[in-house]
C-alpha cells in the first residue's frame, strides 16, 4: 500500500468516527496492512510552536519541519503566542502585544516562500495537499495580540493568514479570563462576545485552550461553529488554577460538535505513554472518539512529558500503546487527526469566500 493509499484509508478512518460508529465503508484490513497503515496515519497537530518561532529558546519537545513530516504530520498548527509581551520583556523593547506578534509571524514567511509549508487560508488549500506536503495552519496563543480592537483581528487574518486563534494564554485580556484565574470571575468580556462572533463570520477556528470555566462555558454557548481545547488532559472534577479539564468543561465543548485534544503533558497519575492511551480510552467512553483529538503543544516548554515521548518523532509508541489499549484503527486514525480535520472544515471557508 503506498503512501497516498495511506492518507485515504487514515482519514476514512477518522470520517467514519466522526459519524459517530464504524459502519460498511471502513476497510478491511489484514493484520499487516492494519499495522502498516497505523504507522502511516496523517497526524494533524492542533497546537505546536515548530522550531520554536516564537522564541530563541531550546525545548526539547520542539518539532522541526523535517521532523514532523517524517512522523506523519499532514497539517499543524504553528502558534505564534500573542502575550509575549505580558508574560516576559519582548525583544522588540516596548513593542505592543500586536507588533511582537506579527514579528513571530514573520518568520513563518520564509518557509512559506521556500516551499518547505504550504500554508492552509480555506479549504480548497487542505484539497490540495499532496502527500508528503506539510499544511500549516497560522495560529496566536493569546488574544492579546488584538490589542482590544477588533480590527486587528481582520489584520492578522488578512495579512497573515491567521485561522486559529487561542482566546486567552497566560494572562487575562481584553477577551476574558484565563485558565489559571480566579474561577468565580466574570468570563467572556463583550468584545470577547464581539470577537467569538467575527471569528465564525470570517472563518476562523476558536480555540479555548487556557480558557477559564466560565470563559468557556460562555464562548461554547456563543459560537456556532465547532471550538477546539488544543492542548490539555482530563481531570474529571473541577480543579480552580489547572490547566486540566471537568467533564462538565468537556461536555460544553463537544456540545458545539468540538475537540478536546490531549497532551504529554507527565503528572502524578499520568507517568508513561500507556497513561496517556488509557486517558483517551476514557474519554472516548464518555464523550465519544469524535471529541477527543491530538495536540502536542510542542516546542511550548512543557515541564516534563510521559515517559517514552520526547517530541513528535514518538508520536508511533503512542499508537501503539492505543492499539495495546484495545483503540482500533478507525479510532486511532480519528484521535491523530480525523476530528479535528472535521472542526478545521466547518470553520474554514471555501476559495469562493463561503462556508
Amino acid at each position: 500500500m503506498n503512501r497516498r493509499a495511506f492518507l485515504k484509508v487514515g482519514l476514512l478512518g477518522g470520517t467514519v468516527w466522526t459519524l459517530g460508529k464504524v459502519n460498511a465503508l471502513t476497510p478491511d484490513l489484514s493484520a499487516k496492512e492494519e499495522d502498516a497503515v497505523s504507522k502511516g496515519l496523517p497526524i494533524w497537530d492542533a497546537h505546536a510552536h515548530p522550531h520554536s518561532f516564537f522564541s530563541d529558546k531550546s525545548d526539547p519537545t520542539t518539532p522541526t519541519i523535517t521532523m514532523m513530516k517524517e512522523a506523519g504530520v499532514a497539517v499543524c498548527v504553528f502558534a505564534a503566542v500573542g502575550d509575549m509581551v505580558v508574560s516576559v520583556r519582548s525583544r522588540s523593547q516596548g513593542a505592543g502585544a500586536k507588533f511582537d506578534t506579527a514579528r513571530q509571524l514573520d518568520r513563518l514567511k520564509g518557509w512559506i516562500k521556500s516551499d518547505a509549508i504550504k500554508i492552509i487560508k480555506n479549504t480548497t488549500d487542505l484539497d490540495h495537499l499532496q502527500p508528503g506536503d506539510l499544511g500549516a495552519i497560522v495560529g496566536i496563543e493569546g488574544g492579546d495580540a488584538l490589542e482590544g480592537r477588533i480590527e486587528n483581528l481582520d489584520y492578522f487574518y488578512e495579512e497573515y493568514g491567521v485561522r486559529l486563534m487561542t482566546l486567552m494564554h497566560d494572562n487575562n485580556n481584553a477577551i476574558g479570563r484565563h485558565q489559571r484565574a480566579d474561577p468565580n470571575e466574570e468570563g467572556l468580556t463583550p468584545f470577547g462576545q464581539n470577537v467569538v462572533e467575527r471569528m465564525n463570520r470570517l472563518g476562523m477556528i476558536v480555540d479555548v485552550a487556557h480558557a477559564q470555566t466560565n470563559t468557556l462555558r460562555d464562548i461554547s454557548m456563543l459560537t456556532t461553529k465547532p471550538v477546539v481545547d488544543s492542548h490539555t488532559g482530563l481531570s474529571g472534577e473541577k480543579k480552580p488554577f489547572s490547566r486540566l479539564r471537568s467533564w462538565e468543561e468537556m461536555e460544553w465543548v463537544t456540545k458545539t460538535g468540538g475537540v478536546i485534544c490531549t497532551w504529554p503533558l507527565s503528572d502524578p497519575k499520568r507517568i508513561a505513554l500507556a497513561d496517556w492511551a488509557k486517558e483517551i480510552t476514557v474519554m472516548q467512553s464518555r464523550l465519544g472518539i469524535a471529541h477527543v483529538g491530538l495536540g502536542t503543544d510542542g516546542g511550548g516548554r512543557l515541564p516534563r512529558t510521559v515517559e517514552g515521548y520526547k517530541n513528535i518523532g514518538d508520536i508511533s509508541k503512542l499508537v501503539k500503546a492505543m492499539k495495546e489499549a484495545d483503540l482500533d484503527q478507525a479510532a486511532i486514525g480519528a484521535y491523530l487527526g480525523g476530528n479535528f480535520e472535521r472542526v478545521v472544515r466547518a470553520n474554514l471557508k471555501g476559495e469562493n469566500g463561503q462556508h
